[in-house]
């Protein structure tokens, strides 16, 4: 518990946060910290229809557990779908959430990185809100993912073991437009699917759902493939395949420098 201690420490140096409370775990254990140590905090969420209504929920009930205060800022915000999507949309929820920051009397933002997230090449997004001024305790605290799950549940943190969830947009191929149909097709979709793998995800390309699951979990899949691609065409989908290399964060970057090429 000593990263969590440093945690507590930061915190209280910072003297007043506001949090960029995603509905995770990662960003939970901040606003719990931020609890813990006694400072005045305010949580913060984008509600937008490039994330989950049930991550929504769960900064909703993160912050009524927890006893914070929390301001929900609606976007309807659309980023071009090309390879620096997710930083132009990083760049964007940060000055919203700065907004109303400042207008609740807030100049610091914390939001949930990691070490890991810091160390990722693939996440243009922390950048994007490194150059907006968004502060990572997590990260400066030393924590990792394992460490975030640990402290969380030391912490009494109900959200201790959610899985990891991102932007509804990095589930449509590159170059695609990215439209709120789209996004309410692949989020139904998830949602269908359920309990059925630790790890669920499924990408979009054009008329095409694919799979992702944990590799274990592939016979699951394959038991319910006709109530599943009788869903999937109900939503839109004109072919339900299942991705044969399982789960992985962020596949659709393997295909980013495809796009990259073509000048998109």
């Amino acid at each position: 518990m000593d990263k969590y201690f440093r945690l507590l420490e930061l915190l209280r140096k910072a003297g007043k946060v506001a949090i960029s409370l995603s509905g995770g775990k990662d960003s939970g254990l901040v606003a719990k910290a931020a609890i813990d140590a006694g400072i005045k905090a305010v949580a913060i969420t984008i509600s937008s229809p490039l994330f989950s209504r049930r991550e929504l929920k769960s900064a909703e009930s993160i912050a009524k557990e927890i006893g914070m205060k929390h301001i929900v800022v609606k976007s309807k915000y659309m980023p071009e779908n090309d390879i620096n999507r997710c930083y132009r949309c990083k760049k964007n929820m940060a000055r919203l959430i700065k907004e109303a920051a400042e207008k609740e009397g807030f100049k610091i933002i914390a939001d949930g990185v990691t070490v890991d997230d810091m160390n990722d090449i693939f996440r243009p997004g922390v950048r994007a809100a490194s150059e907006e001024g968004i502060w990572h305790p997590l990260a400066d605290a030393g924590f990792t993912a394992r460490d975030v799950a640990n402290a969380a549940r030391a912490a009494g943190l109900s959200a201790w073991n959610k899985p990891s969830n991102s932007c509804l947009a990095s589930r449509i191929s590159y170059g695609e437009e990215i439209t709120i149909k789209k996004l309410h097709m692949v989020e139904n979709a998830e949602e269908f699917l359920g309990g059925i793998s630790k790890r669920v995800r499924v990408r979009m390309h054009g008329k095409i759902a694919r799979i992702e699951v944990l590799p274990e979990d592939f016979e699951k899949v394959i038991d319910r493939k006709d109530e599943i691609t009788k869903k999937f065409r109900e939503l839109g989908f004109a072919y339900t395949t299942l991705d044969l290399s399982g789960y992985r964060s962020g596949s659709m970057n393997d295909t980013a420098w495809q796009f990259s090429e073509r000048g998109g």
